[in-house]
Protein backbone atom coordinates (compact mmCIF):
# COMPACT_ATOMS: atom_id res chain seq x y z
CA UNK A 1 0.00 0.00 0.00
CA UNK A 2 1.28 3.28 -0.81
CA UNK A 3 1.36 5.63 1.92
CA UNK A 4 0.92 9.62 1.69
CA UNK A 5 3.85 12.06 3.59
CA UNK A 6 1.28 12.53 6.25
CA UNK A 7 0.55 9.28 6.64
CA UNK A 8 3.61 7.83 6.37
CA UNK A 9 4.58 10.58 9.55
CA UNK A 10 1.83 9.64 11.52
CA UNK A 11 2.46 6.02 11.96
CA UNK A 12 6.54 6.89 12.27
CA UNK A 13 4.92 9.09 15.18
CA UNK A 14 3.44 6.12 17.12
CA UNK A 15 6.36 4.87 18.76
CA UNK A 16 6.76 8.33 20.69
CA UNK A 17 3.15 8.03 21.64
CA UNK A 18 3.98 4.97 23.01
CA UNK A 19 6.81 6.42 24.71
CA UNK A 20 4.50 9.79 26.01
CA UNK A 21 2.37 7.47 27.74
CA UNK A 22 4.79 5.64 29.40
CA UNK A 23 6.87 8.79 30.41
CA UNK A 24 3.65 10.93 31.16
CA UNK A 25 4.48 14.04 29.71
CA UNK A 26 4.17 14.98 25.63
CA UNK A 27 7.94 15.83 24.84
CA UNK A 28 9.71 16.89 27.47
CA UNK A 29 11.73 13.26 27.69
CA UNK A 30 14.89 12.31 30.05
CA UNK A 31 18.04 12.37 27.77
CA UNK A 32 18.39 8.53 29.20
CA UNK A 33 14.40 7.87 28.40
CA UNK A 34 14.86 8.84 24.98
CA UNK A 35 18.39 7.27 24.59
CA UNK A 36 16.56 3.55 25.90
CA UNK A 37 13.96 4.54 23.71
CA UNK A 38 15.71 4.25 20.68
CA UNK A 39 17.73 1.93 21.78
CA UNK A 40 14.39 -0.25 22.13
CA UNK A 41 13.43 0.84 18.61
CA UNK A 42 16.46 -0.28 17.40
CA UNK A 43 16.53 -4.00 18.96
CA UNK A 44 12.54 -4.00 18.04
CA UNK A 45 13.35 -3.38 14.67
CA UNK A 46 15.58 -6.43 13.80
CA UNK A 47 12.79 -8.71 15.42
CA UNK A 48 9.59 -6.97 13.05
CA UNK A 49 8.73 -8.55 9.79
CA UNK A 50 9.71 -6.86 7.01
CA UNK A 51 6.80 -4.54 5.71
CA UNK A 52 6.36 -3.42 8.95
CA UNK A 53 9.94 -2.82 10.25
CA UNK A 54 10.22 -0.15 6.46
CA UNK A 55 8.08 2.15 8.75
CA UNK A 56 10.24 1.53 11.47
CA UNK A 57 13.51 1.84 9.99
CA UNK A 58 12.33 5.01 8.82
CA UNK A 59 11.91 7.00 11.22
CA UNK A 60 15.23 6.55 12.66
CA UNK A 61 16.65 7.92 9.26
CA UNK A 62 16.30 11.58 11.18
CA UNK A 63 15.89 10.68 14.70
CA UNK A 64 16.02 14.46 15.76
CA UNK A 65 13.69 15.75 13.34
CA UNK A 66 11.15 13.54 14.18
CA UNK A 67 11.35 14.33 17.63
CA UNK A 68 11.12 17.68 16.81
CA UNK A 69 7.83 16.99 14.98
CA UNK A 70 6.78 15.58 17.55
CA UNK A 71 6.86 18.11 19.95
CA UNK A 72 5.29 20.78 17.80
CA UNK A 73 2.20 17.61 16.93
CA UNK A 74 -1.04 18.44 18.94
CA UNK A 75 -2.68 15.47 19.49
CA UNK A 76 -2.52 13.48 22.59
CA UNK A 77 -1.80 10.32 22.95
CA UNK A 78 -5.30 8.51 22.24
CA UNK A 79 -5.75 10.67 19.40
CA UNK A 80 -2.66 9.90 18.08
CA UNK A 81 -2.75 6.16 17.95
CA UNK A 82 -6.43 6.54 17.05
CA UNK A 83 -4.93 7.66 13.80
CA UNK A 84 -2.07 5.04 13.75
CA UNK A 85 -4.66 2.40 14.23
CA UNK A 86 -6.90 4.07 11.37
CA UNK A 87 -3.97 4.13 8.79
CA UNK A 88 -3.30 0.36 10.00
CA UNK A 89 -7.31 -0.64 9.31
CA UNK A 90 -6.24 0.28 5.99
CA UNK A 91 -3.08 -2.17 5.37
CA UNK A 92 -3.04 -5.88 4.93
CA UNK A 93 -3.86 -7.35 8.48
CA UNK A 94 -0.42 -9.15 8.97
CA UNK A 95 1.49 -5.67 8.30
CA UNK A 96 -0.88 -4.06 10.68
CA UNK A 97 -0.84 -6.37 13.51
CA UNK A 98 2.85 -6.48 12.81
CA UNK A 99 3.38 -3.04 13.29
CA UNK A 100 1.12 -3.03 16.28
CA UNK A 101 2.85 -5.79 18.46
CA UNK A 102 6.21 -3.67 17.16
CA UNK A 103 4.70 -0.86 19.07
CA UNK A 104 3.74 -2.56 22.02
CA UNK A 105 6.80 -4.25 22.30
CA UNK A 106 8.28 -0.63 22.26
CA UNK A 107 6.71 0.21 25.20
CA UNK A 108 7.78 -3.19 27.24
CA UNK A 109 11.38 -2.43 26.07
CA UNK A 110 10.91 1.05 27.34
CA UNK A 111 8.92 0.13 30.39
CA UNK A 112 11.55 -2.12 31.33
CA UNK A 113 14.21 0.21 31.15
CA UNK A 114 12.00 2.72 33.42
CA UNK A 115 11.65 0.05 35.70
CA UNK A 116 14.16 -0.98 38.85
CA UNK A 117 17.26 -2.09 37.71
CA UNK A 118 16.50 -1.35 34.20
CA UNK A 119 15.01 -4.93 33.86
CA UNK A 120 11.81 -5.20 35.81
CA UNK A 121 8.10 -3.10 34.53
CA UNK A 122 6.69 -1.93 37.51
CA UNK A 123 2.96 -2.73 37.78
CA UNK A 124 1.97 0.68 37.12
CA UNK A 125 3.48 1.06 33.39
CA UNK A 126 2.08 -2.63 33.05
CA UNK A 127 -0.92 -1.40 33.50
CA UNK A 128 -0.45 1.80 30.57
CA UNK A 129 1.00 -1.16 28.13
CA UNK A 130 -1.95 -2.59 28.72
CA UNK A 131 -4.36 0.45 27.85
CA UNK A 132 -1.88 1.10 24.56
CA UNK A 133 -2.32 -2.60 23.60
CA UNK A 134 -5.99 -1.90 23.49
CA UNK A 135 -5.94 1.83 22.50
CA UNK A 136 -3.91 -0.20 19.71
CA UNK A 137 -6.65 -2.98 19.61
CA UNK A 138 -4.16 -5.76 20.02
CA UNK A 139 -6.22 -9.15 19.83
CA UNK A 140 -3.57 -11.14 21.47
CA UNK A 141 -1.33 -9.39 23.65
CA UNK A 142 1.41 -11.14 25.12
CA UNK A 143 2.86 -11.68 28.58
CA UNK A 144 3.77 -8.47 29.29
CA UNK A 145 6.56 -9.18 32.08
CA UNK A 146 7.74 -12.44 30.18
CA UNK A 147 8.15 -10.65 26.84
CA UNK A 148 12.33 -10.64 26.27
CA UNK A 149 13.73 -8.21 23.23
CA UNK A 150 16.69 -9.80 22.61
Amino acid sequence: MNLSVNDRHTLQLGPLWVLSALAGTHNRFHPAEIEAFWDTVVAVVLRTPQEAREILTSMVEDRRSLVHDFARDDRPVVSGLAHVVALLDRMAPTTAEDFKLALLRIGMGVARARGPYGRIITPENEQMLLLLAELLEIEQVPEIQDEILV
